[in-house]
């Protein structure tokens, strides 16, 4: 990766490993992502948005729908769950665990809602109460013939255990991305849950690249250069900082700009002359993080 360090936003810094291969720093390039989520947190786009990347997001929580509409707006953005077949269908929603009402613009973790009704009878066994809500289903083909006009760089599968249904909805005949990122577990565990859907893959000519304790990626066949780079979690050597240190920096930045604003009008108010606190300013220049 070349250029500034590369910030992961990822959960489990899957976008670094997909930068390593697609090198989005080198070129423009498309996604289609399934079960997109908010556009900052855990984002496995957000990166690649940040480098003038472009892609179908399917999203069907009406929150974060609305955060990616905001943030994304070059983006094709659609309210729908997908599956085998189009029509009607029961998200269950995971009840958003905070202390507090969050604020319109604030993201929160909803990430184990699901279309599978065992898996919400089993959370609300647990104890949380997953609330139903109607959505419209489309198929994987439907998307790709309505919003996909040109070669895709990556597919990106996370949701709760409809992978299979996701991926018999495509028509893979027209719809070829060059890598497949599957999340590969059964929800909120690590029990391996790819058996019921990658042979899937693997009858339209995807091959297994790694397995990163959530996730597993694949590549065609014919592109081994690209199933190497896909081989190995992402490591010291792909030169990333977490998007929550980046984060804490630039709040820690923000809070010294914000010390050192208050400090010049508190001088001026004083009546402290212009040379003397030029002078202050200097002394603490040292001390403060620089403007970026």
């Amino acid at each position: 990766m070349n250029g500034d360090r590369f910030v992961s936003y990822a959960q489990n810094q899957e976008d670094v490993v997909l930068a390593r291969a697609l090198h989005p720093d080198d070129r423009a390039g498309f996604w289609v992502d399934v079960g997109a989520g908010d556009p900052v947190l855990d984002s496995v786009t957000a990166a690649f948005a940040e480098r003038g990347w472009r892609g179908v997001n399917v999203e069907p929580l009406p929150r974060e729908h609305g955060r990616l509409c905001a943030a994304r707006p070059a983006d094709a953005n659609l309210r729908v769950a997908l599956g085998a077949t189009p029509g009607l269908g029961k998200l269950f929603v995971e009840p958003a665990d905070q202390p507090e009402r969050p604020g319109a613009d604030a993201p929160i973790d909803r990430g184990a809602s699901t279309m599978v009704p065992e898996l919400a009878e089993r959370y609300r066994a647990a104890g949380q109460e997953f609330t139903p809500i109607e959505v419209p289903i489309w198929t994987l083909a439907q998307v790709v013939a309505g919003h996909v006009s040109g070669p895709v760089d990556f597919l990106k599968v996370d949701v709760e255990g409809f992978e299979r249904e996701v991926l018999a909805g495509a028509d893979w005949s027209r719809f070829r991305p060059r890598v497949v990122v599957m999340e590969a577990t059964v929800p909120k565990s690590a029990e391996p849950a790819h058996e019921a859907w990658e042979p899937m893959l693997f009858e339209v000519g995807y091959r297994f690249a790694m397995f990163d304790g959530l996730n597993r990626f694949y590549a065609h066949a014919d592109e081994p250069a690209l199933l190497e780079r896909l081989a190995i979690p992402a490591n010291v050597f792909d030169d990333f900082v977490p998007y929550a240190w980046a984060h804490q920096v630039d709040q820690a930045q923000q809070w010294a700009h914000n010390l050192e604003d208050t400090l010049t009008g508190a001088l001026v108010q004083a009546g402290v002359e212009p040379e003397t606190r030029t002078r202050v300013m200097e002394l603490l220049s040292g001390q403060l993080p620089k403007r970026s």
